[in-house]
């Protein structure tokens, strides 16, 4: 293992109440109850418990001079919430002082203090805080660069020089230098430490132009990656990198293929999800994850009304996450939750009503970057993000429509709140909109939300927005060749055979995400692998079958596969470019492609040997015979199936070995 995490000296179970209404208002709290331990991270990812103190600054200090440089002391109340609204939408908010003590001072009217903490600009009751000046605070939260990490260095309350965690942040931007100190309430744009009150007069004015970073924010790539996002890591993997970073003891080892298996049924990112169940249960090991295998503090009232909180098993719990909670809740645009798919902090994502700490996003993602690490950084940079309103003050409720056009369907709208995210499908614009992956689950028709179901579908779930709209914060690499497939491992039967094909350009993905290696192969898709092959030659549109009109993907293929007598019509005029193809009429298909190319086909085996030679029909009983001589079919557990319909997996696997043998 690489690293022990530190045991915890206090007992951390960081319970979440389904019900509102225990603490606070129910629009205001979702997560958050009562006594809720408060926690802090340090530069390694260990999570501590931290004792509350009351952060109130003696009175007699308090005088403000004409002082330039003020802050808003949230920590007068120990371990508590104090609510707050955010100015330019009316939402309301909530935060607590005993996890992020200090805020931006932007002045005061009508019994308000405006502020800017974790991103939010916000007014709260002057009762609520303490404005102080700057020189008052023995300690202020700030950024630092450490070993090429940026790491958030957040003070919990200013009467002591102490900090209570230093979380990373990702990999350091070239703009900032190692071991400096930086200011920024926002995280996006950064002050040098001699320019604090510049600080406040550019946010006081709703700009950035004095930061260090003016035209180019900063977004912490896991804080800011959507959901939406299935992680590249197979459950192997995933069990391998989590058991790097834990106990021997922690309840998340060996939960790879759970996490998997939900984010490819509920379209929730798997490592994101390990990374926010490493902050709620201190890596695997509070009390709720050890007694009662609750890795996020999820209300179970439903799995088991007699225990609020416990679940029948780890995999009970990370499904009702990932459904419920996420699915059909957080990332639902039509639920009150909702304020963009991604971990993000006070002014937008998960974290402005999951938790009452300003900073949960930041910690969550700080375990993400350390899981990544351990993997070799195999999904860092990887997506496309976007951002919509990269200015705190900006609040556009853009809309994602379901085509590339200004009149097509409306599916949702993003909500009001600033520096959303939002993952690019295609890196180049379609008629001025951007293909994104959708936040909420759609509709089998793609015409709106089902807000019924927590299943997600990648290769359907996609919408559009205008691209003047968004800013383009992060180029993803994408991972190279077949490893972009989240359905084709390092270690199935067919991966050689597939990345063979891919890699020659043969067959491509279903969509980014998805290769599809067990569905089954249509007529117009087996053409166009076939004209591939072929080199791609030019063809020109006749109208010879009435379901082969021109302008599709397959039109060319099957016109040139029909044109050289490879692929034929049905009786009844029509080509059929839907109709699955069966193993035996595959054979048929590379028996004439392999005539069309001028090769031997002369092999010929006898099919007896296969206890259901009987079941292959007259017309590809040649075709048969060659094809298991020349090894093409090597028999399906035993038998050769020759009517079972041919996956995409079976005919990468009869491809790959055709040009292999033939020397293609």
């Amino acid at each position: 293992m690489r690293k022990q995490r530190k045991t915890l000296l206090c007992i951390l179970s960081l319970c979440i109440c389904l019900f509102a209404g225990m603490w606070g208002s129910f629009d205001v709290q979702a997560e958050e109850y009562e006594g809720r331990p408060i926690t802090g991270m340090d530069e390694e990812g260990n999570i501590y418990e931290i004792e509350p103190e009351v952060g109130l600054v003696e009175e007699e200090i308090t005088t403000f001079a004409n002082s330039s440089e003020k802050i808003v002391n949230f920590n007068t109340k120990g371990n508590a919430v104090t609510e707050y609204t955010e100015v330019g939408t009316g939402d309301a908010g909530y935060t607590n002082g005993a996890s992020g003590a200090d805020a931006a001072y932007l002045g005061e009217s009508g019994g308000k203090v405006k502020f800017m903490l974790s991103g939010v600009i916000g007014e709260v009751n002057k009762s609520e805080v303490q404005v102080l000046n700057k020189s008052s605070a023995k300690s202020l939260s700030y950024y630092t660069v450490s070993g090429g990490w940026l790491v958030h260095r957040i003070t919990t309350n200013l009467n002591s020089s102490n900090y209570a965690g230093s979380i990373r942040c990702g990999r350091a931007p070239s703009f900032l230098a190692e071991g400096s100190t930086y200011y920024s309430y926002d995280g996006h744009y950064f002050y040098a430490s001699d320019k604090f009150a510049v600080m406040l007069n550019d946010y006081k004015n709703n700009s950035r132009s004095s930061s260090i970073n003016p035209g180019s924010p900063y977004y912490n790539y896991f804080q800011y990656l959507p959901m939406r996002s299935p992680s590249s890591y197979s459950s192997a993997s995933m069990d391998s990198l989590i058991a790097s970073e834990t106990r021997t003891e922690s309840k998340m080892r060996g939960i790879g293929s759970s996490l998997v298996s939900h984010q490819n049924t509920y379209g929730v990112n798997g490592l994101l999800t390990a990374g926010i169940a490493a902050n709620e249960s201190a890596w695997g090991n509070s009390n709720l994850a050890l007694t009662k295998n609750n890795i996020f503090g999820i209300n179970a009232v439903d799995s088991n009304p007699d225990d609020a909180f416990s679940y029948a098993s780890i995999d009970v719990c990370i499904k009702a996450f990932s459904e419920t909670y996420m699915s059909k809740g957080y990332l639902n645009p039509k639920d009150w939750r909702y304020f963009g798919g991604f971990l993000g902090n006070k002014a937008s994502g998960i974290n402005v009503k999951y938790a009452s700490d300003p900073y949960w996003g930041e910690k969550a993602a700080a375990a993400v970057w350390f899981l990544d690490e351990a993997g070799g950084n195999q999904d860092q940079n990887v997506y496309t993000i976007a951002i919509k309103d990269t200015m705190a003050n900006s609040h556009q409720n853009v809309q994602v429509r379901a085509e590339s056009n200004a009149g097509s369907t409306v599916l949702y709208s993003t909500g009001t709140q600033s520096n959303t995210s939002l993952l690019i499908l295609d890196n180049t614009s379609q008629n001025g909109f951007y293909k994104v992956i959708s936040d909420g689950v759609l509709n089998s028709s793609r015409t709106g939300l089902d807000a019924s179901s927590g299943k997600f579908d990648f290769s359907s779930m996609y919408g559009y927005v205008a691209a003047d709209s968004i800013v383009i914060v992060n180029k993803g690499t994408n991972l190279a060749g077949v490893d972009r497939f989240m359905d084709v491992d390092g270690s199935a039967w067919f991966y050689e055979y597939v990345k063979f094909v891919y890699d020659r350009g043969i067959m491509t993905g279903m969509d980014m995400f998805r290769f599809g290696p067990g569905e089954d192969l249509s007529r117009a898709q087996f053409a166009t692998i076939l004209y591939r092959m072929a080199g791609s030659p030019s063809v020109s549109y006749s109208n010879v079958f009435p379901d082969v009109q021109d302008g599709y993907f397959f039109t060319s293929p099957v016109l040139w596969a029909y044109g050289n007598q490879v692929i034929t019509g049905y009786e009844n005029g029509t080509f059929g470019p839907g109709d699955l193809i069966t193993r035996e009429q595959m054979a048929v298909l590379m028996y004439r492609y392999a005539k069309y190319c001028g090769l031997d086909t002369k092999d010929s085996a006898d099919l007896n040997s296969f206890p259901d030679a009987g079941k292959v029909s007259g017309f590809s009983q040649e075709a048969m015979r060659w094809a298991v001589a020349a090894g093409l079919i090597q028999g399906d557990q035993g038998t050769l199936n020759p009517q079972g319909n041919a996956s995409r997996a079976h005919c990468a696997t009869i491809i790959t070995r055709f040009m292999q043998k033939y020397g293609l």
